[in-house]
């Protein structure tokens, strides 16, 4: 077994931790009594890990089996792994794993627990458990009158006769259900429901005093959520009659609503403001961890209406799961009998017939799937735009589509530039670092801060999937500052600063109301010394002088995962030649969704076609964990 294990190291299938991992919970296996058992818990547990480290939630034990084992790669290693344990099936499996002291069923507290022929670190499945139930608990049904919430609706969406209106029929599933799930690409109009939303609520209830967060996974999502929501809010003439006190001032971190108590056993006892929200929205929803969810949950009244919005097709957490994901595939189930006429009744609106047969399943009312919409109009992007196709060509995983729309130099708002020889490469620096010449140009004339200078550079942004090698953003950052530099645009110092220089921040620092991502611009101030300029909604700035910065790197280029949350006007994406396993269907679409206006994208064909064939799925048992729950109050009921 020592063999296998260093041959799974040097291949980097597994780490030295997964390895201390499985060490240690094999130690209690005594050498009379371990027939098969050491072994088998030494390759589920460290694979385990391992896939932890990758982002899954759980191992599904068919994936160690002979024929799922390494996807077919490593046909030699699955050999000497079966000729070690012999063909164990999925029952061998379970039998065996179960027999070991490290395993349970959950019923007790072991390290590894065993479900559903799944198998989990113990604190993963319990945060699992923790969020299929916030999701299945069975709450009271909606207590507003019928009449007042049509009247509401009305008010706030002019009746359409020509078509659905899908943002009426989200807002109406906002104020009526307990559990709610929106998702849309970047331009159909999330953020106008969000304000949509909360104003119904309070048009609809007659005392005005609800208690109101809006939330984001990071601050600079959060950032953006409160200039968007601040602006549609005072564009809504229905609540200037009204009292609007407890209307939340901008959007919070979900760290900073939870507070210094994170993570901490006891969470569930620590947060008396939070067991009194009326609503909690989190906005950008894609970004949240099975984990952190789990906390957010514990920290909630059961009372308290949660309404997530985000994008399904987007980049999932850093941290393991996936729970927004794989919540959105309930859309794929039709509206209760109830809810599908109650919708109509609301809104006015015609929804597409459907045929409730006898022998057909009839969901129960208040389950996730009652509360769950998708928006597909886009309200961004004309019809003569190339991005907006080409993100749901993406999307769709027709890299065919992809290919001739990149290819047809018919959109102006589309430019591919095949970039795989080192003529081509430099090229493609050159033009990436002139893109910013007419930002350095005019900081060359007033050398401290206008009123837009910090505008004009967030207009254009270099977004690369890597961030070491010739394609990544250090390598790209570092010759955009020579290429600059020796053009005469920045005069870098020893130090490495200049006038100029964009940063990004690398390390949350609370103090001074900093986050990991937060982008700035190293300008003079008043003393004619350099100090970092971010800006803030509505035009705020905010100056911190250099030595207080936590730790940054310059940012001509930032990677994809940072740029999420974020938009410019103008994008040039950056792919390697080579593939990796980083380049995914969603990197590229969350890649191209951030430009608004114009698009350059260096890659290769085959690179595109890789990267669209190869689709993150996070292994979990959420969604069966909820199905089977929703089934089974059908069949009692």
């Amino acid at each position: 077994m020592k063999d296998i294990v260093k041959k799974f190291l040097q291949l980097e299938l597994w780490n030295s931790l997964d390895i201390q991992f499985s060490n240690v919970l094999t130690l209690p296996i005594s050498e009379n009594n371990r027939y098969k058992k050491k072994e088998a818990l030494i390759l589920a547990s460290a694979t385990l890990s391992a896939n932890v480290r990758s982002g899954h939630v759980c191992l599904p034990l068919c994936l160690l089996t002979p024929d799922r084992l390494f996807q077919g790669h490593y046909p030699e290693l699955t050999h000497a792994i079966s000729k070690k344990l012999g063909p164990l099936s999925i029952e061998d499996w379970q039998e065996l794993l179960l027999s070991c002291s490290a395993v349970s069923n959950g019923s007790r507290i072991t390290p590894l627990v065993l479900e559903n022929q799944r198998l989990y670190l113990y604190h993963m499945w319990q945060d699992e458990c923790i969020v299929a139930q916030f999701f299945n608990h069975k709450y009271q049904s909606n207590i507003l009158k019928k009449e007042k919430i049509i009247y509401v609706l009305n008010q706030l969406f002019p009746i359409n006769y020509t078509e659905i209106d899908w943002h009426k029929i989200a807002t109406a599933i906002g104020i009526t259900h307990q559990r709610v799930l929106i998702s849309g690409g970047p331009g159909t109009g999330k953020t106008s429901i969000i304000t949509k939303i909360i104003a119904a609520l309070l048009l609809c209830n007659d005392n005005n005093h609800l208690n109101i967060k809006i939330t984001a996974p990071t601050g600079k999502a959060a950032a953006l959520l409160s200039e968007s929501f601040n602006t549609t809010i005072n564009n809504i003439p229905q609540l200037k009659q009204l009292c609007l006190c407890n209307l939340p001032e901008k959007a919070t971190t979900l760290h900073s609503l939870l507070g210094k108590q994170l993570y901490k056993k006891n969470i569930q006892h620590n947060y008396s403001n939070l067991t009194h929200l009326d609503l909690l929205i989190i906005d950008e929803s894609s970004m949240i961890s099975l984990s952190m969810l789990a906390q957010v949950v514990l920290a909630l009244s059961s009372k308290t209406k949660v309404i997530f919005f985000g994008d399904q097709h987007q980049l999932c957490s850093v941290e393991p799961g996936s729970v927004f994901k794989d919540m959105c595939q309930f859309a794929n189930f039709h509206y209760s009998h109830k809810r599908h006429q109650e919708l109509m009744d609301l809104t006015g609106c015609i929804l597409p017939n459907i045929s409730y047969s006898a022998s057909s399943v009839h969901y129960n009312y208040n389950s996730i799937i009652d509360g769950t919409c998708i928006l597909k109009k886009n309200y961004r992007f004309s019809k003569s735009s190339g991005i907006n196709q080409l993100a749901n060509a993406i999307n769709s995983g027709d890299y065919n589509r992809t290919l001739s729309l990149l290819h047809s130099n018919i959109y102006k708002d589309l430019h591919y530039i095949y970039c795989a020889e080192k003529e081509n490469y430099i090229t493609m620096l050159i033009k990436c670092a002139m893109a910013y010449s007419s930002y350095l140009q005019k900081l060359q004339h007033v050398k401290t801060l206008t009123t837009n200078i910090l505008e004009i550079f967030n207009h254009y942004r270099i977004l690369c999937a890597l961030r070491d090698g010739p394609f990544g953003v250090i390598r790209i950052n570092y010759y955009i500052e020579q290429i600059l530099n020796e053009r005469g645009l920045i005069q870098v110092h020893k130090s490495g600063n200049y006038i100029g220089r964009p940063i990004v921040i690398l390390r949350n620092k609370p103090s001074l109301g900093l986050c990991n991502g937060d982008v700035g611009v190293l300008l003079l101030n008043n003393q004619n010394k350099l100090s970092a300029y971010f800006l803030l909604p509505h035009n705020n700035i905010k100056i911190i002088q250099i030595y207080q910065l936590p730790e940054y790197e310059t940012c001509f280029a930032m990677t994809i995962h940072k740029a999420q949350g974020s938009e410019f006007q103008h994008i040039a994406i950056i792919l390697p030649n080579k593939h990796s396993p980083v380049l995914t269907r969603e990197l590229l679409y969350t890649a191209v969704t951030r430009a608004r206006q114009c698009l350059f994208l260096y890659a290769t064909n085959h690179i595109i076609i890789r990267s669209i064939t190869l689709v993150t799925q996070r292994h979990s048992g959420l969604y069966d964990k909820i199905k089977k729950h929703i089934m089974l109050h059908d069949l009692i009921n």
